[in-house]
């Protein structure tokens, strides 16, 4: 059953980070607003070759052209949502009209020699950005296909007299730059943006948990408010009910009925006793500071007796005077990293704490496979999967591990990633959380 709910838990996690990812998908008023923009620049500029400067330009082909992407444009923007945000496919679409529309135009005013034929580059260049592997290879294709008609065109470029006729071997390093250019700064804009939305979502990611991790937390203050205020009308009915049943000379079915009123009672006020001795009226120290081996153990808590896994703690006498602030993003990240150890690990994960003159640290080992060495330098970037799992383990350890990361580092700690030799002389995973000493007396000052 836990599995269960907390499979059920992942898919709406999953899901929400989703919504935020695809959310990011441009929507067809920029698209349609960016097409204005070029309709003007290109009108301009053919009215200005024409009738300023007096060049010989095919002006009905050219402006018929413009006139097709303005005549798209207005229907567009009465027919259609322009707040909307267009699939994949939808915007491939979008960028191949102004792709080929961009091709038209050079093909009546020179080709490959006009110098505007470098605008080629933007609609590939966007796609790459925005749109899938598909949708870019598919414009990055049709792109290097204008290109190449654009080289054999029979009209040339606007010139007032006789125009500069270009050598085919000039005209064949024209083409090969264009083709060149057009799939390298696609592959370039790919791999930025990919990375760029890999870390929007993992960022969105970290907000959601950090959100229901804030949540639980606040949980937990509203259950201690609600013991203490409760505490006055409990011993109220308490005592009430225990005059009574002092002072009864009734039946025996409402005495019974005394007593057990007078039990429920006192069970209630013993449930909040505990509560008071873990949290005085008006002393909140308790739910803000805390030894860190508690705090690791609060972490570790949800995942002891997981399997056949055994959480084995180490706390030094140095490290047991440690005294943390009980924060829910630290809980949740160095829970993270518990998860991944317990998710690897074949029969235990060690957790160790002790601190020197620099610093104190929470090291986290496991007895699995280890990290890969080959991309240690690359862990606590999102999405990257460092272990193989094993049979019957858990998967995973990308986005989680980032979330961790990201947190720790926020509460001023650093992370370390190695391999670990267990008795056995198997390598497994080590993960070393530390502090400057300096945190400590901050904390106990504060």
């Amino acid at each position: 059953m836990d599995s269960i709910q907390a499979k059920a838990t992942q898919s709406k996690f999953d899901a929400s980070v989703t919504d935020v990812y695809l959310d990011g998908r441009v929507r067809l008023g920029t698209l349609v607003l960016i097409r204005w923009m070029a309709v003007v620049g290109q009108l301009g500029s053919l009215l200005l070759v024409y009738f300023v400067l007096d060049f010989s330009v095919p002006i009905y082909l050219t402006v018929s052209a413009v006139a097709i992407s303005a005549a798209l444009n207005l229907w567009l923007s009465f027919q259609a949502d322009l707040n909307r945000r267009l699939t994949d496919k939808e915007a491939a679409g979008q960028l191949a009209f102004d792709l080929l529309h961009l091709a038209l135009l050079l093909f009546f005013t020179g080709g490959l020699a006009n110098p505007f034929a470098i605008l080629l580059l933007a609609p590939t260049s966007v796609s790459a950005s925005i749109l899938g592997q598909r949708s870019t290879k598919s414009l990055i294709f049709l792109a290097i296909t204008a290109i190449t008609a654009l080289a054999f065109t029979p009209y040339h470029l606007p010139w007032n007299g006789e125009p500069p006729v270009l050598h085919p071997m000039i005209k064949m390093g024209l083409w090969i730059g264009a083709a060149f250019t057009i799939v390298f700064i696609a592959v370039y804009m790919a791999k930025v943006s990919s990375e760029g939305r890999n870390h929007a979502r993992a960022l969105a990611a970290t907000q959601i948990a950090l959100e229901r991790e804030q949540k639980l937390s606040a949980l937990g203050t509203l259950a201690a408010a609600a013991a203490h205020e409760l505490g006055t009308p409990l011993g109220t009915i308490m005592l009430a009910s225990k005059e009574l049943l002092d002072t009864w000379q009734g039946d025996e079915l409402t005495k019974s009925d005394l007593e057990l009123i007078y039990s429920e009672t006192t069970r209630c006020r013993n449930i909040l006793s505990q509560l008071r001795e873990e949290r005085r009226a008006g002393n909140t120290e308790h739910f803000t500071r805390v030894t860190l081996d508690a705090l690791i153990h609060e972490a570790a808590l949800p995942h002891e007796g997981r399997g056949s896994i055994f959480i084995d703690y180490h706390v030094s006498s140095a490290g047991r005077d440690i005294v943390v602030r009980k924060l829910p993003h630290l809980i949740h990240a160095i829970r993270n990293i518990i998860e991944n150890a317990v998710g690897y690990a074949k029969a235990m994960v060690k957790i160790s704490i002790d601190k020197d003159d620099e610093r104190f640290w929470v090291r986290i080992e496991d007895d699995g496979p280890g990290f890969d060495p080959q991309i240690l330098k690359a862990l606590g970037e999102p999405y990257v999967s460092t272990r193989q799992p094993t049979p019957g383990k858990d998967g995973g350890l990308g986005l989680g591990l980032f979330i961790a990361k990201t947190l720790l580092e926020q509460a001023g700690a650093k992370l370390v990633f190695g391999l670990s030799s267990s008795e056995t002389g198997s390598s497994g995973a080590q993960v070393i959380i530390s502090w400057p000493i300096s945190m400590i007396d901050n904390e106990q000052r504060t």
